[in-house]
Formats: C-alpha cells, structure tokens, sequence
C-alpha cells in the first residue's frame, strides 16, 4: 500500500509530461511546468490523502478507536477530521507542487538541447 502513491505519481508524471514532450505533443515551456505542477499536486500530494482517508476509516472501524458518525453525517466528520490534516500537510504539498514544476521546466530545457545538439559522425576508421 506504500508503494501506490510513487508508482501512480511516477506513471503519471511519465504519461502527461515526459511522453508528450518526447513526441512533440507539448513544445511550450510553460505549458510543460504547468502539466508537472497539476501532475505533482493532484497525483504526488493529493492522491496519497485521499488514499489514506478510508484506510483510516477501516482501521477506525476494525479496531473501535473512536465512534464513527451515522451515514447523513459521513462525510461532514470526515472533512472535520481532515481539515488538521491538510493544515500541517500545506508546505509538504506546496513543495511537491513546486518541485514537479521544476522538473517539468529542467526535462523541458534539456530536451530543446538535445535536439539542437549536431548528429555524431558514424565513421568507422
């Protein structure tokens, strides 16, 4: 269950920017930064908050910890429950965000690179 998070990031990260910007899909620099934001903070900084709700919940629910609400109050008490949560998690998201961003901008910058670099001669001597 630890590894879904960085599995689903890193193929998501892999699909919606680096496989775009290989086949020329995405050629603008700030389109890509953007693609690497939204990927790093839906996928890399949500997704695992998301993930970690209703495994709580069962683990609540398996172990009697405390009292769960009855179902018209469900979803209110978790969203209670969370708000700390996302409070003390704003700088982990926050850097996850800006740090898929930057990588979105250094594979952007290295790709024009390699493409501008000249064919290596193939002459066999």
């Amino acid at each position: 269950m630890a590894v879904i998070p960085f599995v689903t990031a890193n193929f998501s990260y892999k699909c919606f920017v680096s496989l775009p910007l290989i086949t020329g899909d995405l050629s603008c620099e700030t389109c890509t930064v953007t693609r690497g934001g939204l990927v790093g903070f839906i996928v890399g900084s949500l997704y695992p908050i998301f993930l970690a709700i209703p495994m709580n919940g069962s683990l609540e629910a398996r172990y009697g910890s405390a009292v769960l609400p009855d179902k018209a109050n469900f979803l209110t008490y978790w969203i209670r429950i969370s708000k700390p949560v996302f409070r003390k998690m704003r700088f982990p998201i926050l850097f996850q965000t800006v740090f898929a961003a930057y990588l979105g901008s250094r594979q952007y910058k290295l790709l024009i690179k390699a493409l501008q670099l000249p064919e290596p001669d193939l002459q066999m001597t």
